[in-house]
């Protein structure tokens, strides 16, 4: 089996250091205080969150984990609200009984075949209102008492954009600093958005917790984490190559594991030593394989945010000066930046120190040497 993974999160003997941002997740959650986790896509932002909850568990402080991704509607935001809580309750005759409190909202108790209760709700109208989410969100608070602690970690929070119109924002930022036994950890990949939030004095969430931006693994532990893992198939790999692995994937931590996982399959069963030929080929043939997705990708654009892509994939720097913009046969700043603002909004482009930077190695590579 491949002992590299990329599909899911790491967990066990997959998730290395990151010893002191989990510490400080941890403490300042354990604290009383609430904190924003800052990460570019494929960074292991929930990896190193499930990490922290395994800590914080271990101190007896309950973890309900929510992923806003799924999100579309009110009624969405309450069933995956009320399931994630739910799956934290150590009360069932006490939780159902809160939540049959609820205007609008019936529990529905089942059970499986093994005999497992399944939790899930019905909404006596077909549409709620904002009222009834307002009661919700006073529903940590009512679960954490008499001493027990609770934090709700919100993935991909950005997406709560999705219900702005009913002002869910400001009413979850005037619910939470009511809140006494629970505290909360918002976690987002779009970093430009997640920095707005929690960062522009016009926002609901300014000021309201702790901001932690994560960066690359350090070089070392990753050489260990590959040379371990290569050891465990007996296929020997130098630090040089291992250094060579991390530069060809930018040091970001899920194409480092696609890359040695492509390199590992290579490998056996009868090769025993990785050199730079081999991780070329490999690099190459992850490229061939995403080539499809890709060329797809592009078609969705427009001309003007394939050239910018094209552009910022040999350089992102001052990319809105008259110079640059000439260079690459760009149309005026602010084309440009409206451009800008759908490549990132799609996860494409980040931004770090003025420099703006595609999140995908491989598909820089690709816009390099193969796309036309």
């Amino acid at each position: 089996m491949n002992p590299f993974n990329y599909i899911s999160v790491a967990e066990g003997d997959n998730f290395y250091d990151r010893k002191e941002e989990t510490s400080r997740i941890v403490d300042t959650l354990a604290g009383g205080n609430n904190i924003v986790l800052f990460t570019p896509r494929r960074y292991g932002k929930t990896s190193l969150a499930r990490k922290a909850m395994l800590e914080l568990e271990k101190q007896n402080i309950r973890c309900a984990y929510l992923d806003l991704m799924p999100v579309y509607s009110l009624e969405s935001f309450v069933q995956l609200y009320l399931q994630a809580l739910y799956q934290k309750q150590t009360a069932m005759q006490k939780f159902v009984q809160i939540v049959s409190s609820l205007k609008n909202i019936r529990p529905k108790l089942t059970f499986d075949n093994s005999g497992k209760p399944q939790f899930g709700v019905e909404f006596i109208e077909p549409k709620i209102d904002i009222s009834i989410v307002a009661e919700l969100l006073d529903l940590p608070e009512k679960m954490a008492q008499d001493g027990e602690r609770l934090i709700v970690v919100f993935d991909e929070f950005q997406e709560i954009r999705k219900l702005s119109k009913y002002g869910l924002e400001a009413l979850l930022r005037s619910k939470i600093q009511l809140q006494h036994h629970v505290n909360y950890l918002f976690l987002g990949r779009k970093t430009h958005l997640m920095q707005d939030m929690f960062m522009a004095k016009n926002r609901p969430f300014y000021n309201s917790a702790f901001t932690l931006q994560i960066s690359t693994l350090p070089e070392q532990e990753t050489c260990r984490f590959l040379t371990d893992k290569f050891a465990e198939s007996n296929i020997n790999i130098s630090q040089e190559m291992c250094r060579y692995i991390i530069s060809k994937t930018e040091n970001i931590p899920y194409y480092i594991q696609l890359l040695a996982a492509e390199v590992w399959q290579y490998m056996v069963p009868d090769k025993s030593q990785v050199d730079q030929a081999i991780v070329d080929e490999c690099f190459n043939r992850v490229i061939l394989l995403k080539q499809d997705y890709y060329s797809e990708l592009l078609t969705r654009l427009s001309a003007l945010q394939n050239r910018l892509l094209q552009s910022v994939a040999q350089s992102g720097k001052s990319i809105f000066s008259a110079n640059y913009i000439a260079q690459n046969r760009l149309v005026g700043a602010s084309s440009v930046q409206k451009a800008l603002a759908v490549l990132m909004e799609e996860g494409l482009i980040e931004k770090e120190n003025d420099v703006y930077f595609l999140s995908d190695p491989f598909l820089r590579q690709y816009l390099l040497h193969y796309a036309l």
